[in-house]
């Protein structure tokens, strides 16, 4: 703790000079020394509050913070998915829904609606903590906006071949016929797996003139695309055809998800 309040003391004496002479940003990009100034600071009960402080601000704009950060599903879920990446992340967010608390309740509501925790829990678990529709609802919603984006891909491949969506006659998942058809890399940056974790398949007739983009949805099951139009089961296939959702949960607005 003396070793790092040292360099602290040190890193503010030098500062100012650092700042005269343009050298601040310098200092501030030497990765070894933000990480030993950023600790001190952290470390030290005197000034934690005050690093807390500025991050968030005072305590009265502090929930506003919070409400933005939780309005916002794609910066909720991207600290969700840091939380969940590892064995004690997914305990701290499990025994804060096992102390059954009205904030815990609220909170892991929030990270259900996001859809990132799709992979770490069953339909059933989440109703037996009395949190299923959220749960379903996000997963739903999330890997909605997924296929919307792969299907955007998809269309972008037909302009350029005369109208003809990349040929796939069997019912694949995505990632085995697509990333041999679509240019280099175009699949990356997306997820093509829906939130339950199944992966999202992809077929279309011989001459590549309709095409489907199917999740078998909560129960990982095909349901034969025998039903067209709004479902009313967690259950029942999420399907998008040729620009459109031909096949989706009634309780979404297809025409919203982006």
């Amino acid at each position: 703790m003396k070793a790092r309040l040292s360099v602290l003391i040190v890193a503010l004496a030098v500062l100012p000079a650092l700042q005269a002479c343009a050298g601040a940003d310098k200092f501030v990009s030497d990765a070894g020394k933000r990480k030993e100034l950023i600790e001190a600071l952290v470390s030290n009960p005197a000034t934690r509050q005050e690093v807390i402080d500025r991050l968030v601000g005072p305590p009265n704009d502090r929930q506003a913070v919070f409400e933005r950060i939780l309005r916002d599903e794609e910066a909720t879920g991207h600290l969700v998915q840091k939380i969940m990446t590892d064995d004690r992340g997914k305990a701290i967010v499990v025994s804060r829904v096992a102390a059954d608390s009205t904030g815990a309740r609220t909170f892991i509501r929030m990270l259900m609606l996001t859809g990132v925790m799709g992979e770490s829990m069953t339909q059933k678990q989440a109703e037996a903590l009395g949190l299923g529709e959220p749960f379903a609802l996000g997963n739903q919603r999330r890997t909605m906006i997924d296929m919307r984006k792969i299907a955007a891909l998809i269309e972008d491949a037909a302009k350029r071949q005369e109208g003809r969506y990349p040929v796939c006659s069997d019912f694949a998942g995505v990632e085995t016929c697509l990333s041999r058809k679509l240019s280099g890399g175009a699949l990356t940056e997306l997820r093509l797996r829906d939130a339950w974790g199944n992966p999202i398949v992809y077929h279309t007739d011989r001459e590549g003139t309709k095409y489907a983009l199917i999740s078998y949805a909560n129960d990982g099951v095909d349901d034969g695309l025998g039903q067209v139009g709004p479902t009313h089961s967690f259950d029942c296939d999420i399907v998008f055809s040729n620009g459109d959702f031909i096949q989706w949960p009634g309780w979404i607005r297809k025409n919203e998800v982006r």
